[in-house]
Formats: C-alpha cells, sequence, structure tokens
C-alpha cells in the first residue's frame, strides 16, 4: 500500500525541495498591508524581506478546509494513504483544518501528525518521513519513527528582536521587555510544541550558545541537523558549520533551509534556528 507525505508551508520545505522529495505543500496565508498572499506560491521569501525592511507588519492565517481539501483530493489520486505532517497544533490551526478535511474527504485514508515544532523541525520529520516511506516502511513503522525523534530531538532558536513574538502572542511581555533593557539576543527554545524563552545572551555568543545548547546532550551520537534561518548574516551561518563540525557529534546529513514567509512573519529578520536528532 504506497503512502503519499503531505505537509504545510511552515515546515519552510520550498516547492523545489517539495516537489523533488515528492511532497505534497499546503500553503498558509500571509497578510501584508490591504493583500492577503498564498505562503511560497505568491510571496517568496525575498519579496518578504524587502518588505519588512520598508516597515511591514506581516500576519499570517491558517489554509482554509478547501486548500487542505485539494491537495488531498490530487494526492489520493496517486496514493492509498496520505500522512499529513504539519505546524504544531500549539501555534496554529493549521492541524486542526487538516483533520477537518480528512474526515471530510476520505475518513480513515488520511492521518495527521501534529509535529509540535515548527519550521525546520517540522521539514526534518517530512524528509525522515519520505526517506522512510521511500525505503518501503508501513505507516506504523514512519509513525513510530516520527514519535522516536520528537521524544529526542532538539530544538533552539535566536531572534534579533522579541517584537514579532509578543505581537502574535506567542510570548508574554515580559519576555520582550528583559531583551529590550538588557540589549541582549534572546535564545528561545521549542517544547512540546511552544515557544519559551531560555536566556538572553551577547550577539558574539549566539552561535556559540546555540550548538551547545543543541548538541551537547546529543554528544557521542550520529545526528541530524537542519540550519534555519531568516536573512540571518553569512558568517554568523559560517560559525555555525564550523561550530558544528567541532563538537563531539557525528554529523550524519546537515541542511541549511530559508524561512519562509509565514515563520518569518512571526520572529523577524536575523532569525537564527537549529533543529538536531539522533539517529
Amino acid at each position: 500500500m504506497e503512502l503519499g507525505i503531505i505537509t504545510d508551508s511552515a515546515s519552510d520545505l520550498s516547492p523545489v525541495a517539495a516537489r523533488e522529495l515528492g511532497v505534497g505543500l499546503v500553503p498558509l496565508y500571509v497578510q501584508v498591508g490591504p493583500t492577503r498572499f498564498k505562503d511560497w506560491r505568491e510571496l517568496d521569501p525575498d519579496s518578504l524581506y524587502g518588505q519588512i525592511r520598508q516597515g511591514a507588519q506581516p500576519s499570517t492565517e491558517p489554509p482554509t478546509v478547501e486548500d487542505f481539501l485539494e491537495v488531498y483530493e490530487r494526492h489520493l489520486r496517486h496514493y492509498d494513504r496520505l500522512l499529513s505532517i504539519h505546524l504544531s497544533g500549539e501555534t496554529s490551526l493549521t492541524v486542526e483544518r487538516a483533520r477537518e478535511a480528512a474526515d471530510k474527504i476520505a475518513p480513515g485514508r488520511i492521518r495527521v501528525f501534529d509535529s509540535r515544532t515548527v519550521s525546520g523541525g517540522v521539514s526534518a520529520l517530512v524528509y525522515r518521513a519520505a526517506e522512510c516511506a521511500a525505503m518501503g516502511w508501513d505507516e506504523e513503522a514512519i509513525l513510530g519513527e516520527l514519535r522516536r525523534i520528537q521524544r529526542e530531538d532538539s530544538m533552539f532558536f535566536s531572534v534579533a528582536s522579541l517584537e514579532h513574538l509578543v505581537r502574535g502572542g506567542r510570548l508574554p511581555k515580559i519576555g520582550q521587555t528583559i531583551g529590550d533593557l538588557l540589549g541582549l539576543r534572546p535564545i528561545l527554545t521549542v517544547k512540546e510544541g511552544k515557544i519559551k524563552t531560555v536566556r538572553a545572551v551577547r550577539e558574539n555568543t549566539v552561535a556559540q550558545t546555540l550548538v551547545k545548547n543543541l548538541l551537547e546532550p546529543l554528544k557521542g551520537r550520529r545526528v541530524r541537523v537542519t540550519v534555519a534561518h531568516a536573512d540571518a548574516p553569512a558568517e554568523m551561518l559560517e560559525e555555525i558549520k564550523e561550530l558544528i563540525n567541532k563538537t563531539s557529534v557525528t554529523l550524519d546529513k546537515g541542511r541549511v533551509i530559508r524561512m519562509g514567509s509565514i515563520v518569518t512573519a512571526h520572529t523577524g529578520l536575523g532569525t537564527l534556528g537549529l533543529h538536531a536528532y539522533p539517529v
């Protein structure tokens, strides 16, 4: 029985990467001024980055049930069953809309999976699910592997300002106050689908702090790492790569991806996130 994989654009999986993986991609919406765009299809990261620099304050909306129905219907023509992996239900109604669409179009043929993470964490699960499906794993085995990753993975990220997260309701205002008063850059994590502050550090220690927090618990193991960023400085990305190579983990695979409009709208430019899980 052939299994198809579906995800949403908050996975920061570009349309090109999704096509290469054979993964269906459901876009979320980005509101910029009076105009609403479908993420990636009608608004690419460069366009949004430029508008944010000019003062835009974008907001986001989950896909509609109809958006899911369109993608599900198309993929059910080619697959017996679908595994639909999505942005954390703690931060978006995307999973809820996916479940509603799955129940409408094909009860019992679509399994909706809450990733309990965001951005590169979602894409890591999608890549692994697609890899396992290509190797002939059955659906339950793939779900077991995704749950294992959820238990053992790690995600940390840093934003240039907490303004976007606070405005979008993802963090309490006290977190913004602490960061702004001290003039430091916050380090955050994702736990059980929720974004939480860890501490604030000086700009020149951001890369080192992220890598240490991410990989120290995984030392001695073979790991896969995803680095996601929203126009982060090139020198910071290079520093991240160098630091990872110097750690006591064995890098099985590594990816660097750009954050799309959805995540960037909530975190702002300069965001840098790292996700890792042991193989």
